[in-house]
């Protein structure tokens, strides 16, 4: 869970009883890429997703962080270009060099990760993955 005096104003709590499995998740996209199957309670996980406006404020959220997320998502169009995300992705990765990222592939360029060619993300997902997807990935790093 994050440990950081910053506004949750815009946090959005998704709990299950299936599992006792808390992970904390920084998402960055845009709320229309997130399923809402993702708020089904048979999904297995107990997320915070919180979506920062732009990347100073994102990694203003982290440096502030006593305990950084278990899982950052990151859309590859989110900061306008895949380009803007992988320099958002090298900043994350010289301050917390093992937290695992997962990449929404640019609907720009479909088919080509930007972050998953420079190494800046463990795993890629399609542009509008569904709920399944989703958990899946996440499933993977805990």
């Amino acid at each position: 869970m994050l440990q950081s005096n910053f506004e949750i104003a815009s946090a959005f709590p998704i709990v299950t009883e299936a599992y006792s499995q808390e992970i904390t998740v920084l998402v960055l996209a845009d709320w229309d890429h997130l399923p809402s199957g993702l708020t089904q309670s048979e999904q297995g996980f107990h997320m915070w997703l919180l979506r920062a406006d732009h990347a100073e404020r994102a990694l203003s959220i982290l440096q502030r962080c006593q305990i950084p997320p278990d899982v950052l998502i990151v859309d590859e169009d989110y900061f306008g270009f895949p380009e803007d995300a992988a320099d958002f992705c090298a900043q994350i990765r010289r301050m917390h060099r093992e937290l695992p990222i997962i990449a929404f592939e640019s609907e720009m360029m479909e088919g080509e990760s930007v972050l998953l060619s420079l190494g800046l993300c463990n795993k890629t997902l399609p542009p509008m993955a569904d709920a399944g997807t989703i958990t899946g990935a996440l499933a993977s790093f805990v």
